[in-house]
């Protein structure tokens, strides 16, 4: 094979539309498939838009995402080189790229890469034309992860040290990375080609968990440096947007935390407080049983992780510190690893797609093609455009002087002025879950136990995006 990217030519070519959707740290392709469900009931088929076709990259699962964004983002490249040679039968013209925690990380280093005008090697070709559409996160560490405590709250007092010290050391170079611990990957990333390459996406949107969210805070998934959850220990009481655009949710309107309608003053209800002290008796019951039991066993996994890591990835990281990745690309692209990748893609192809694409694409059996039908009753324009004005203008709304800024480091603050340089449609979503992170995108599926918040912020997502690509 060719080590460049060319494409078997096919006369028939159909224009189509690539939709990537990436998952976190410690993850798998299978995070993302109740997202991937969602968007393909919510998206309407429409003879004016082109097809959207899904992907998921798979070779980047465990303790693979502890390599840190570089090589995570340049593994999962290839493997999207590789999905785009394997169907000819397109042409991609328009991409859309969604990430899931630390996925929202790589999706930002893949685009800077993807569309870096001073990159012409040959591999790059497949996304020249390709016109950039919708940038999405979901509860993504834009900020890094730092523990902060105005409260002085005694136990994170003597947990948020030992959480960041296990965390910045034990997950890889994703860790320090994302703890920006003497690495400064995430203030690159917010810089230069790649907030050139965010600029280029007509629309960019964050959700972002308000509460129960122990990996990735509000703050720095929502990318701003005013945390109200964080100020007020969580003991303040949610008003919820009165004005939710969409229809058909299938059980309940989901929970968008009106930020501007905030009291500081109001606390929780009691019922919330008394949850609240049970729920610190049971974290603190939890972590002396988990210290017994959970934590060594993690704590060696991890440590395993980190030193395979480290071992497996150390000539990539040479290459890619001396400029020579280009070289890994093409080789990669040509060696037995590759078809051995291409094998595993097709078979993915395979048992998606069927054998055979029919001509027409409404007839297509593909499965990650989104060939649905909708309620064809006509929603209010007024009311998403609305929604719209008021939640790209959020980041610097009133609401902010009701609460304490952060004490950002000069890394942070970089970051924060840089990312907020552009325009954000910025969400913020209460998931009832005990672990929010997880359920803000339904990671473990869609069943009976799935939270009636997860899939109402889903059914929500789905129906917004399928606004925004018509406008």
């Amino acid at each position: 094979m060719s080590s460049s990217a060319e494409r078997p030519l096919v006369s028939n070519q159909k224009d189509a539309h690539l939709f990537i959707l990436l998952h976190g740290l410690w993850g798998n392709y299978k995070h993302m498939e109740s997202l991937k469900e969602t968007l393909k009931n919510s998206i309407q088929d429409d003879t004016d838009r082109l097809p959207l076709v899904f992907f998921s990259p798979r070779q980047n699962a465990m303790f693979k995402t502890f390599d840190g964004v570089e090589v995570v983002g340049y593994r999962a490249l290839i493997e999207i080189i590789q999905f785009i040679q394997l169907h000819p039968e397109f042409k991609f013209t328009k991409l859309s790229i969604l990430g899931y925690s630390m996925g929202g990380l790589i999706a930002r280093f893949l685009i800077g890469v993807m569309f870096d005008k001073n990159n012409d090697e040959d591999e790059m070709k497949v996304f020249k034309g390709m016109e950039p559409q919708l940038f999405i996160t979901f509860a993504t560490p834009h900020l890094g992860i730092h523990f902060y405590n105005p409260l002085n709250n005694m136990l994170r007092t003597f947990l948020n040290p030992m959480l960041t010290l296990i965390g910045s050391n034990i997950i890889g170079v994703s860790g320090r990375e994302m703890f920006i611990m003497r690495n400064t990957e995430l203030v690159e990333l917010s810089s230069g080609k790649y907030l050139d390459a965010l600029s280029k996406f007509k629309w960019r949107i964050v959700f972002a968990n308000v509460k129960n969210d122990r990996t990735v805070a509000f703050y720095t998934s929502f990318i701003t440096d005013c945390d109200p959850f964080i100020d007020t220990g969580n003991d303040i009481k949610y008003n919820f947007e009165e004005n939710i655009p969409g229809e058909n949710y299938t059980n309940i309107l989901p929970r968008i935390v009106d930020l501007e309608r905030l009291d500081k003053s109001v606390n929780a209800p009691l019922r919330q407080q008394e949850k609240v002290v049970k729920h610190t008796v049971s974290m603190v019951s939890f972590l002396i049983l988990a210290s017994i039991l959970v934590f060594p066993l993690a704590l060696i996994l991890n440590i395993c992780g980190t030193i395979y890591s480290y071992a497996a990835t150390c000539r990539y990281r040479k290459l890619i510190s001396q400029g020579k990745i280009s070289g890994v690309i093409k080789e990669k692209l040509a060696s037995n690893e590759s078809s051995r990748m291409r094998d595993d893609l097709k078979d993915y192809v395979s048992d998606v797609y069927g054998s055979v694409f029919e001509d027409s694409i409404q007839n297509a059996t593909d499965n990650d093609i989104n060939a649905s039908k909708m309620d064809s009753s006509v929603e209010n324009d007024s009311s998403w455009n609305d929604f719209i004005d008021k939640y790209s203008n959020i980041g610097q709304g009133h609401w902010k002087q009701n609460f304490h800024k952060l004490p950002f480091d000069n890394h942070r603050e970089t970051i924060l002025r840089n990312l907020s340089s552009l325009s954000w449609i910025r969400v913020p979503m209460y998931i009832k879950a005990v672990n929010a992170h997880g359920s803000l995108v339904a990671r473990r599926g869609l069943d009976e136990s799935t939270p009636k918040t997860s899939l109402a912020c889903l059914e929500f997502a789905g129906q917004l995006l399928n606004y925004l690509l018509d406008h």
